[in-house]
């Protein structure tokens, strides 16, 4: 069974400096009904204006990712003591661990738009760690491109049972994903339009199931794929 999200069904936020839909609770949104998907806990499309930011704030005992959409970001942890750059098409992974503070800001001249992803790993405690990878576009074009897991071999190793894939899917083109057997998906979507069985699914939107699926590119389509372990107090 497919479940559609639309944007309606999120969360959004509107500051000066920042333009996020949530499509889970978050900050000034909650819906008891929409906390995530098993360990899946946020998903942020955020827009940040140049020269601003996310200022150094602390986390503990989640999976941080960010996936740079458009742009770049400037990293700084209390990790490390130098300043990382991102920049579109690069994934930054932080296991927040015991504790660790960082900001996020956008030192460019133009908007940054990015997913921010969080995860909450198979157990509390981990040691701290940062880490970047720059993957090649080319890469997650008209395939999946496995970026994360905490199974599979994958450019980041995260402490949890999810792998995630990144897929740019050229107008007209098709392809089908099915899940591993005992996993379901949530697909988040952030350009063009995407057809899957009897649903079309715009930016904003997602769409989460666990059976096999084909994926018709109504226009050039830009999407992350979380394929997650079965929990059985969570859907899918």
């Amino acid at each position: 069974m497919l479940i559609e999200k639309l944007k309606s069904q999120m969360g959004e936020s509107k500051y000066d400096w920042l333009y996020s839909v949530h499509h889970f609770s978050f900050g000034d949104y909650y819906d008891s009904n929409n906390l995530g998907v098993g360990p899946l806990r946020v998903i942020n499309d955020d827009i940040i204006a140049p020269h601003t930011g996310f200022e150094m704030h602390p986390h503990k005992n989640m999976e941080i990712l960010t996936y740079i959409l458009e742009g770049a970001i400037t990293h700084k942890d209390s990790i490390h003591s130098k300043k990382m750059k991102v920049e579109k098409g690069s994934v930054q992974y932080m296991s927040a661990g015991t504790g660790v503070s960082h900001s996020e800001t956008n030192e460019e001249n133009r908007e940054t738009r990015l997913a921010q992803i969080w995860i909450i790993p198979d157990k509390d405690g981990y040691e701290p760690k940062y880490g970047q990878v720059n993957f090649k576009w080319e890469d997650r074009v008209n395939k999946f491109l496995l970026i994360a897991s905490g199974t599979k071999e994958a450019p980041i190793k995260i402490n949890q049972n999810v792998n995630m894939y990144a897929l740019y899917l050229e107008k007209d083109r098709k392809i089908n994903f099915s899940p591993e057997t005992g996993y379901g998906y949530y697909i988040a979507f952030f350009q063009g339009r995407t057809k899957i069985t009897g649903f079309t699914l715009e930016k904003y939107e997602a769409i989460m199931g666990d059976e096999e699926i084909e994926m018709t590119a109504l226009e050039d389509s830009h999407m992350l794929i979380f394929e997650i372990k079965k929990y059985l107090n969570r859907k899918p």
